[in-house]
């Protein structure tokens, strides 16, 4: 077995090690600069104290991790670790982030400029409609939208961005091959045949238990610039999400409701303590990040501000990697993204893959 492939072995296994929290398999891959140097004898002591009550379970995925993948090859369900060039860069940057993801489908939907769009599981016509505008607008735009596949405000997002022949990247509270809600199965397929993706920190055939989805919520967050919440109640799970969001840096567009509607009473309520979140249109949105739907002519020409220019200053010396930029540039991985897409936009760069970029 070579290096990369028990690391590969190893980070599986801690994510499917189910007693082991987030923060703690953060803390505890702290410890080795290789996840396999956990297997070395000097750490065996301090991963299982770590793992407690889950050293058993951690040892007996680790023995059949081979068979565990073969079956997933056969099944067409693939993965990405923390090892992988693939794993998305806003995500690795986030606290907790899993040591593994299951992914079925479309891979390369996670490296693309994404926005998230959540809300409560209960919309109503004005919610809903919210949801179906944003989405449509953003996937015509070559925005990928994000979102957790839940009844209501999810679904309706997913459905928009198929039906405009977009990708969707679906963050689940299940194993990725467990089609949940049941009355998604026809969207479960569209998803698929569009080009998109279901991720889950959760092994296949994992059922979605009640705690798996405020989990997720961070992931949804984690692989997306920004999050639009559409519409949300007083308790909704959709408001986690949003302050998760802020916890991570990523920007928050926030739709007001109306203020007899209790289904608005969350988005109304965030509102009062983040006005600058306030979003009336996508046309807000499209603002922010600087991008002009196609159809739209620039009428003047772009002008790059200060962190625009450290980045088009590093690529002089040639192609470079995301990481590459972030040492050279100074800026967090959630501003670096940005700038990149922004620039790419501009026709000033170009993504050339594997998370390199060069000057065109």
């Amino acid at each position: 077995m070579n290096g990369r492939d028990a690391d590969t072995k190893v980070l599986i296994a801690l994510q499917r090690t189910e007693k082991l929290t987030p923060r703690r398999r953060e803390l505890l891959l702290g410890e080795s600069p290789l996840p396999s140097g956990l297997l070395v004898a000097e750490m065996k002591s301090r991963l299982s104290a770590a793992l407690g009550e889950g050293v058993n379970d951690f040892y007996r995925y680790l023995d059949e991790s081979e068979k565990f993948m073969e079956d997933l090859s056969r099944k067409g369900i693939g993965w990405v670790t923390r090892a992988d060039d693939e794993y998305p860069a806003l995500l690795r940057e986030t606290e907790g982030c899993p040591s593994a993801l299951f992914v079925k489908g479309n891979v390369a939907a996670m490296d693309t400029f994404s926005l998230a769009i959540v809300g409560t599981r209960r919309p109503t016509r004005y919610g809903a409609k919210l949801a179906d505008e944003f989405a449509r607008a953003f996937a015509n735009a070559g925005i990928t939208v994000v979102s957790g596949f839940a009844r209501g405000v999810d679904s309706v997002a997913h459905r928009a961005a198929v039906e405009c022949g977009a990708p969707t990247v679906a963050v689940l509270g299940c194993g990725v091959d467990v089609c949940y809600p049941a009355e998604n199965r026809e969207l479960y397929s569209s998803v698929l045949a569009t080009g998109g993706l279901f991720v889950s920190e959760y092994a296949p055939g994992t059922p979605p238990l009640p705690y798996h989805f405020p989990e997720r919520n961070r992931i949804i967050s984690g692989l997306s610039r920004g999050v639009l919440l559409t519409e949300a109640a007083e308790k909704s799970g959709s408001l986690i999400t949003a302050n998760t969001a802020v916890e991570q840096g990523r920007d928050l567009f926030v739709v007001p409701g109306n203020v007899y509607s209790p289904e608005s009473r969350g988005t109304n309520e965030l509102l009062r303590s983040m006005p600058h979140a306030l979003t009336l249109s996508p046309e807000d949105v499209f603002a922010h990040y600087r991008i002009r739907p196609e159809g739209e002519k620039e009428e003047e020409q772009v002008q790059f501000d200060i962190t625009e220019t450290l980045v088009l200053d590093s690529l002089h010396d040639g192609e470079k990697h995301f990481e590459e930029l972030l040492a050279d540039t100074g800026l967090g991985a959630a501003e670096l993204s940005t700038v990149l897409v922004n620039l790419e936009l501009a026709g000033a760069l170009v993504d050339t893959g594997g998370n390199h970029y060069a000057l065109c």
